[in-house]
């Protein structure tokens, strides 16, 4: 039998919230999400402005909350067209408070370019035992922490904006894309 938590999920996959970004210009205010229904999501993204930054040594991240740390059971990578990218799916988890954070990012934010799509994907391994969780997707700048280290372990958050929230992702669900 379905439950009524699995229809609600249906029903709210195709309602999405855009949302605006901070003083700064340190989020793409253009993108899309992709997700396959299975292992695999996408993202295309840009900054219309001159992206602004916050930090003297910028980082970007694009962050991926699924807050079910049951939908993705196994291991992650990303991957990115950002300049100086990296895959930060190896700290997920670790600092998250509310579920995990998936993501990918720049070493380099101030080598973002306006109006140059970027992209970038993540692939899990492995699907638990939910059936559907709800994603925020999230554009972050960060800083580096560890002086002259280049490691995704010493970047951290000091700018945060909601990019897309208000869309679930249901395993086994059509392939399809959102767009903010």
């Amino acid at each position: 039998m379905i439950s009524t938590a699995f229809i609600a999920a249906c029903f709210f996959a195709n309602i999405v919230v855009p949302l605006t970004a901070s003083a700064y210009n340190n989020s793409p205010d253009r993108g899309a999400l992709y997700y396959n229904g299975r292992y695999y999501l996408g993202s295309f993204f840009a900054w219309t402005k001159e992206p602004t930054w916050e930090n003297a040594s910028p980082g970007y991240e694009h962050d991926l909350h699924i807050p079910d740390e049951n939908f993705f059971s196994g291991s992650c990578t990303s991957y990115t067209t950002l300049p100086a990218g990296y895959d930060d799916c190896p700290t997920a988890g670790i600092f998250d408070r509310h579920g995990p954070v998936y993501s990918f990012g720049s070493f380099d934010a101030k080598s973002i370019e306006r109006n140059q799509w970027y992209y970038g994907a993540w692939r899990f391994t492995t699907h638990g035992n939910a059936w559907y969780s709800s994603v925020k997707l999230q554009g972050q700048e960060s800083e580096n922490k560890c002086l002259g280290l280049r490691t995704i372990w010493c970047m951290f958050a000091t700018d945060t904006d909601d990019l897309l929230i208000g869309y679930y992702l249901v395993w086994g669900g059509w392939p399809r894309w959102v767009y903010w």
